[in-house]
């Protein structure tokens, strides 16, 4: 069973790991860090090791925002990643939650789609031939 919480500082070294296996770099560990500390940092825990986690705020024009979904590849497609999607919404405290994600990631758009988020846009230029698809989903 998946146990969904908010992260402490106790878990940024495990979550930092997952980052870094999935990124192929640790250039997110002050970012996780300053977010773990922010409260805005969510873990998922399966038999005690963490799985997974999420970023969520409300930095986005004020409203929630989920920043990264990541989880650990040998626990992905074991429904982690949805589950802390709607873990995220029960705790979204705007009446619209956003995200986004490269065009090139085809699992977290499937992802997006399946959870009822609608297509908000796309935007160019973030990433090099990669543009960056945005999803919206009314809370």
């Amino acid at each position: 069973m998946v146990l969904l919480r908010q992260a402490t500082l106790h878990d940024l070294p495990a979550v930092c790991r997952i980052d870094a296996l999935v990124l192929g770099s640790t250039s997110r560990a002050h970012e996780l860090q300053t977010a773990i500390a922010a409260g805005h940092c969510h873990v998922a825990s399966l038999d005690m090791d963490i799985a997974g986690f999420a970023v969520m705020n409300q930095s986005f024009f004020q409203q929630s925002f989920i920043h990264l979904v990541i989880v650990h590849p040998r626990h992905q497609h074991q429904g982690i990643g949805k589950e802390l999607m709607l873990y995220l919404e029960k705790l979204c405290p705007t009446d619209k939650l956003f995200t986004s994600t490269n065009l090139s990631n085809k699992k977290m758009q499937r992802l997006c789609q399946k959870l009822g988020y609608a297509y908000s846009g796309t935007i160019q230029h973030l990433d090099p031939a990669d543009p960056e698809v945005f999803y919206c989903k009314k809370i």
